[in-house]
């Protein structure tokens, strides 16, 4: 199995290659940054290059002759520019899918997709399944998410292309290091607004992640759609329970979270606040009846696991 990953320098990617490295699996790296972790090791090679450039994309396609595709490229909250951002989720997305069906040689393609695309609702059901409604509404990350989705779902593949799409939620893990996001937030903020006390999270440790990874990518038959996460969910109350909550209006907040993210203090869109209000609790199940797959953390001990874990700089105060 050859195993080519776009992104591959982020925190899922980065997550994925150090588990794969430990079966026999051949990995290739897409980025537009190296991994220092990685470059010198055996079967691993790196590929400086963008999913928007599609000549490029094509030539190492050809060069490398991948099996499986798993694309975890997108520009997530640091691009704040709408068109830019729209051509590296969209187009670069649009590309991957294009090289995938014309390059015989790839049997699996795998997206990474989000809770996210749910939509934060305040009549969201609890264990919201694969077949909900998606209404991410304004928030960016969300709504690009599902545009990739309804692409990779309605265009049509030569048959021997399996396509999946997972959706997942917060990744947890020790070498998580991404300041200025909500588990950042949660790990170094002295206080959080009182509200948030009762808010249902759902994370995934990137061990339940890359062994659930691992075993469809071995999986010739699976295609569709997919939650990937776990069968719990976490309050934030029981998570921090040091932190000194405090009582502070929504419209404030939102402001504040308004302004944080105009001044680049924060990566955190000021849409996700709203999206994250309301829970967006999914049901795994279906992927967990296809393995008979059990969790070796549930949402609270991936939390805590990686908040005495984990890269975060220590001078960062979220």
């Amino acid at each position: 199995m050859k195993v080519l990953i776009t992104g591959s320098s982020g925190l899922l990617g980065r997550m994925l290659i150090g588990h794969l490295l430990t079966t026999d699996a051949e990995i290739v790296g897409i980025d537009i940054r190296e991994s220092p972790e990685f470059m010198n090791r055996e079967r691993f090679r790196f590929y400086n290059c963008s999913i928007t450039d599609k000549e490029k994309l094509k030539s190492v396609f050809q060069e490398e002759q991948p099996t499986n595709v798993m694309h975890f490229a997108c520009s997530f909250n640091k691009v704040r520019n709408k068109t830019r951002e729209y051509e590296i989720d969209i187009d670069g997305s649009d590309n991957i899918l294009e090289i995938c069906n014309d390059t015989p040689s790839v049997r699996q393609l795998i997206f990474s997709s989000s809770s996210a695309v749910y939509g934060g609702k305040k009549d969201n059901p609890l264990w919201m399944k694969e077949s909900d409604p998606l209404l991410p509404d304004n928030y960016r990350y969300g709504m690009n998410k599902k545009i990739v989705e309804d692409r990779f779902t309605n265009i049509s593949v030569r048959n021997d292309l399996k396509v999946v799409i997972l959706r997942l939620c917060l990744i947890t893990g020790p070498i998580f290091d991404k300041p200025k996001s909500v588990i950042s937030i949660l790990i170094k903020m002295p206080f959080l607004p009182r509200f948030t006390k009762e808010m249902k999270l759902q994370f995934i440790h990137c061990e339940d992640m890359s062994a659930l990874m691992e075993l469809i990518m071995k999986d010739t038959d699976i295609s569709g759609v997919y939650n990937l996460v776990p069968d719990s969910y976490a309050l934030v109350g029981e998570i921090v329970p040091e932190k000194r909550f405090i009582s502070l209006p929504f419209f404030l907040i939102k402001g504040f979270m308004w302004i944080c993210w105009h001044l680049k203090i924060t990566n955190i869109q000021p849409a996700s606040v709203i999206n994250s209000f309301y829970p967006t609790i999914v049901d795994s199940s279906k992927i967990i009846s296809r393995y008979g797959y059990k969790f070796k953390y549930n949402s609270k001990e991936a939390f805590l696991d990686t908040k005495m874990n984990n890269r975060l700089p220590a001078d960062v105060w979220f």
